[in-house]
């Protein structure tokens, strides 16, 4: 995991310009690397291909939310959420958008995610038919394992499985079972 972490960290700051190329220290630039920067870019989250079959196969409709998009990405959905801010220290990057999952009068929706590499947690804002929750933990970061659909592996916390089976009526999702794949791409265009 701790392998999965950097490599996210040496992305976000490779594409933010943040790795050095010259022996300049790091003390010659202040406290550059506290300061929260605005954001730009966006982060691609993919529904792994098992769960994006089981969402669709059980009627559950996925939307996105404020500023967010998705669409067909090789036999599954890929959404892209904007990125508002990032910060060095403590390495989080902050989005806005999300997205909503719907089956008959049951809905769901994850919004404003954030993405705290220190603690290895991708957090977000839940509400809908399980009720205005609020901030909880989502994900857990891990490795890889398909590198073709994002650099990290997302897979559920407890919270989150316990939210969509309960709205769902399902037995689904569970702890630590992979949900999708993250590639934070801070500087690209939308």
């Amino acid at each position: 995991m701790k392998r999965a972490l950097a490599v996210v960290a040496v992305a976000l700051m490779t594409a933010t310009g943040l790795v050095a190329t010259t022996t300049t220290s790091a003390s010659a630039h202040g406290n550059h690397h506290s300061r929260s920067h605005s954001g730009a870019g966006y982060t691609q989250v993919v529904v792994a291909p098992a769960v994006y079959d089981l969402v669709t196969t059980a009627g559950i409709t996925p939307a996105p939310l404020a500023g967010a998009t998705a669409a067909p990405f090789k036999g599954t959905l890929a959404a892209r959420f904007p990125i508002t801010a990032y910060r060095l220290r403590g390495l989080q990057i902050r989005h806005r958008g999300g997205i909503s999952l719907t089956a008959g009068s049951a809905t769901i929706s994850l919004s404003n995610f954030n993405i705290d590499l220190g603690r290895g947690r991708v957090s977000g804002v839940v509400a809908g038919s399980p009720g205005d929750v609020g901030r909880v933990d989502l994900f857990k970061i891990r490795r890889t394992d398909r590198a073709d659909l994002g650099l990290v592996r997302l897979t559920l916390t407890s919270t989150a499985a316990g939210a969509l089976n309960a709205t769902f009526g399902v037995n689904a999702f569970a702890e630590n079972a992979t949900f999708g794949y993250a590639t934070p791409r801070p500087f690209a265009r939308r």
